[in-house]
């Protein structure tokens, strides 16, 4: 018997999100989405520092895997404010309003 057991997990990809990129993020009950930086990403979580509504004040959310897994986040990247990368589950939903408005 082994030890150590060997499981695949899926994992934030540091590849494609880093420290530094612009993110619009929005959780499914927030009535809005809001802007920030990556501040962090590890395995499960991307740490975003964003700007309140109160002057020099900044704040920051987490972004975990699981719910994005879930489809309980809208996201919205880049690093560049060319290439804007979006999770599948926004690009689903925007499919779906993109057919409702073609009907």
């Amino acid at each position: 018997m082994a030890l150590i057991a060997e499981e695949t997990a899926s994992v934030f990809d540091s590849s494609a999100i880093q420290r530094g990129d612009f993110i619009r993020a929005q959780y499914h009950r927030w009535d809005e989405p809001h802007n920030g930086l990556v501040a962090n990403v590890t395995d499960d979580t991307i740490w975003v520092l964003y700007l309140t509504d109160i002057g020099n004040v900044s704040n920051f959310f987490t972004i975990r895997r699981k719910e994005v897994e879930e489809g309980l986040w809208s996201i919205q990247w880049s690093t560049d404010m060319e290439t804007v990368n979006t999770t599948e589950e926004s690009e689903d939903a925007s499919d779906e309003e993109d057919a409702d408005a073609d009907a």
